[in-house]
């Protein structure tokens, strides 16, 4: 009895090295002919091609199987070929086929899923250059815009009052400090463009003195939160352009922030004095729309910007921010 046990697991222990080392070579061969270059069609009939040549060399393994198996339990063997394998010779050749159908299957599938992978890290990757590169472009369209305003403020100040002249040129130098110490794929507390803003709007404030009154309603829990660099910057400079300027009475500008309740995201209302109509070039003009497209490719559909006139003569810029960093490279939005 223990003699026929040790003979049935040596038996299988050889049909079953002689099949790894069937598809050990076939995968070498597979490897060295570049087949894995190939279109996937023309792989698969390769392949298919080749499973009944590797069933045939099995076959081979159980030949010297049975023999095998006979002499190390009866201790005698027979290589007679014909008369012990005969009637066996299409099971086996069917069951290599299938084993062999199935590995091959296998080995297939795993290619495919590694290079579909390859494929997609290589398209994300491309698409990551893309969004950096297009942020860095809008980021460069909104600076100079901000710059020739800031300059254009400074102007009159000089023979007007020096003293005053100075002190906007340092807050001028801030401005300009913070603006090119930020990454353009980068956040900044809310609560620090807060701060340069509030700079920027005392240059107006000396532009257009007692025309222009600024409020502001910050609620504390919005300071710390990430928001792109200069999009408030933005969101007031096109109300001081579209609002400000193009009224010649007295008019208001006010910035309110607070964390959504409902969804947690940070909302920031930068209201002016106008009307919409008059400021229709706003929703499309260059400063809110690189505003609405750097936080699509930042945040996705998870943030927004609103532009609407709520109440007659007073109209409002909301934006959404997610509390989070954006999307990075490897993990950009879904379109």
């Amino acid at each position: 009895m223990e003699g026929h046990v040790i003979g049935y697991l040596l038996s299988n222990i050889v049909l079953a090295a002689g099949g790894v080392l069937v598809t050990h070579l076939f995968r070498g061969f597979i490897l060295t002919r570049g087949w894995l270059g190939l279109a996937p069609g023309s792989l698969v009939m390769r392949v298919a091609g080749a499973i009944p040549v590797l069933s045939l060399f099995h076959v081979g393994f159980t030949y010297l199987e049975s023999p095998l198996e006979s002499y190390l339990v009866k201790h005698h063997g027979s290589f007679d070929f014909i008369n012990q394998h005969l009637v066996y010779l299409l099971f086996d050749f069917l069951f290599g086929f299938l084993t062999f159908g199935f590995w091959a299957s296998i080995y297939l599938g795993f290619h495919f899923h590694q290079d579909r992978r390859r494929v997609e890290k290589e398209s994300w990757r491309l698409a990551a250059e893309l969004s950096r590169a297009r942020l860095d472009a809008l980021r460069a369209q909104v600076n100079p815009h901000f710059l020739f305003n800031a300059l254009n403020s400074l102007r009159g100040l000089i023979d007007e009052n020096p003293g005053r002249a100075r002190d906007a040129v340092t807050r001028l130098a801030s401005i300009l400090r913070y603006s090119l110490s930020t990454d353009s794929d980068a956040t900044v507390p809310f609560g620090t463009e807060l701060t340069v803003v509030m700079d920027y709007l005392e240059l107006e404030l000396l532009r257009f003195e007692d025309r222009l009154t600024v409020r502001k309603k910050i609620h504390p829990e919005t300071l710390e939160r990430p928001i792109p660099p200069m999009l408030l910057q933005t969101l007031v400079e096109n109300a001081v352009k579209y609002g400000v300027s193009q009224n010649p009475g007295r008019c208001e500008l006010s910035i309110f922030a607070i964390v959504d309740p409902t969804d947690g995201r940070l909302c920031i209302r930068v209201a002016n004095t106008g009307h919409l109509g008059a400021d229709e070039a706003c929703s499309t003009g260059k400063g809110l729309r690189n505003a609405r497209e750097r936080l699509q490719r930042l945040f996705g559909r998870d943030a927004e910007l609103q532009i609407a006139e709520d109440t007659p003569g007073l109209v409002r810029v909301a934006v959404f921010v997610p509390n989070r960093q954006p999307f990075g490279i490897g993990a950009l939005p879904a379109s």
